[in-house]
């Protein structure tokens, strides 16, 4: 009789530890689960603000090529490093950023002018 309620004691802690174990294991799902749900938010959120920000640096490099390009076409010439660089600029906006072609014609312009000679 002893060794029947022996028994029945050890089946029922074994059963109390494997509930305890399957129990733990869940919980530790959850919580990864938890973490993966806020890593995809984050990240949800860090794309959203990285576009917004190449949307804010497109404006201002827009800005930048149109103002500059009209104070060159303005002054009818164009030294040959300026020149460069707002190619450069135009550039990134164009290919880097995705830009539109609103600036081709103005960069046609600023590319035909003459070269200053200093």
């Amino acid at each position: 009789m002893i060794a029947v309620l022996t028994g029945g004691v050890a089946v029922a802690v074994i059963e109390a530890v494997r509930e305890w174990l399957r129990w733990r294991r869940e919980r530790r799902a959850q919580r990864e689960d938890a973490e993966v749900l806020n890593i995809e938010r984050r990240l949800n959120n860090l794309e959203t603000l990285n576009a917004a920000q190449i949307e804010a640096l497109k404006y201002i490099l827009y800005d930048r090529i149109r103002y500059l390009g009209q104070e060159y076409i303005a002054a009818g010439e164009i030294d040959f490093d300026d020149r460069r660089i707002l190619n450069s600029m135009h550039a990134v906006y164009h290919n880097g950023l995705q830009g539109n072609g609103d600036l081709d014609n103005l960069m046609n312009e600023v590319n035909a002018l003459r070269l200053k000679t200093d």
